[in-house]
C-alpha cells in the first residue's frame, strides 16, 4: 500500500510531502490512524506546521507525537524526505 505524508503550513507556507511503499492492512492502517488523530480539530496556530496522512482516497490529519514505536522509522524517514510541492508565497 502506498502512504503519502503532507506537511502544510509553517512560517512561510510551503506544502511539502514524501511517499512509501509500506506493507500494512487496511486493518492495521485504520489503528495507527486512530492511534495518531489530534487531540483537537482546533483551528490552525499561526505559522504552525500540520501534517496529514494519505492512504487511497483516504486523507488525514495526524499528530507525529503520537507515532507508535513500531512506526517511528517509517514516519522519520518520510519526514526526511519531505520534498516542496507547493509554495503559496505572495508577490515580493
Amino acid at each position: 500500500m502506498k502512504i503519502k505524508l503532507i506537511r502544510t503550513g509553517g512560517i512561510i507556507p510551503i506544502t511539502k510531502a514524501a511517499e512509501a511503499e509500506v506493507e500494512i492492512t487496511a486493518h492495521e492502517l485504520e489503528g495507527l490512524l486512530e492511534k495518531i488523530q489530534p487531540d483537537s480539530p482546533a483551528g490552525r496556530i499561526k505559522d504552525g506546521n500540520y501534517y496529514e496522512l494519505t492512504a487511497g482516497n483516504s486523507r488525514t490529519p495526524v499528530d507525529l507525537e503520537k507515532i507508535p514505536d513500531e512506526y517511528k522509522a517509517l514516519f522519520s524517514k518520510l519526514k526526511s524526505d519531505l520534498k516542496i510541492i507547493s509554495n503559496k508565497k505572495g508577490p515580493v
